[in-house]
């Protein structure tokens, strides 16, 4: 199980760094008005906000779609997985692994 640190402080770039790192997959991050968050935006400006800070624990087994809907649900913010090379939106129904190698 591999652990990603979001604090309110950690910048896209940062998490996005964690993401792929931890699951060779890329991490495309969303402001809340639906367009692509830049590397310098910190997590506090898109989180909701009541988002405090805290850890992912997630593995490789985890399927694209439940990561995705647990970014939403716990930090409020819209994320999609893409292949290891950003090329093409991963399906739901693999898991992290599978995408990584997509």
């Amino acid at each position: 199980m591999a652990e990603i640190r979001v604090t309110k402080a950690t910048s896209v770039q940062s998490l996005k760094r964690q993401f792929s790192a931890e699951f060779s997959c890329t991490l495309v991050i969303y402001k809340p008005n639906n367009t692509i968050a830049v590397d310098s935006e910190k997590i506090h400006d898109l989180a909701k906000q009541n988002y405090s800070g805290g850890s992912l624990e997630i593995g490789p087994r985890s399927k694209v779609g439940n990561v995705e809907a647990y970014f939403e649900k716990e930090f409020g913010i819209k994320v999609q997985i893409k292949n290891g090379d950003g090329t093409k939106l991963a399906n739901n129904d693999m898991t992290l692994n599978q995408a990584g190698k997509a």
